[in-house]
């Protein structure tokens, strides 16, 4: 018998209720950034990499991982503008 939305939601509440506050969390940072144009998205996107660079939580493996990550979800514009500024993280 298929499954309804409903029974989902409720075989999965748990799961819903332990990620509430990464959903919480996540819709902050897309209120943060959802109204800024490309240079100050980038301009921020160069800090926060610098910033996470000196704290040695940034690195070419941690890039590689995102790439692969996205990459199926990308066109290939997407992916090569996603390539260029992987690129540009890397050697700043």
């Amino acid at each position: 018998m298929p499954r309804d939305f409903k029974t989902f939601v409720d075989n999965n509440k748990n799961v819903i209720n332990e990620n509430k506050d990464k959903i919480s969390e996540y819709q902050e940072i897309i209120n943060k950034y959802k109204d800024m144009d490309q240079n100050s998205l980038m301009k921020n996107l160069f800090e926060e990499a610098s910033k996470l660079k000196r704290e040695g939580k940034l690195d070419t493996n941690t890039l590689n991982n995102l790439k692969q990550t996205i990459s199926p979800f990308l066109n290939g514009e997407q992916k090569k503008m996603l390539d260029e500024l992987l690129i540009a993280i890397n050697n700043q």
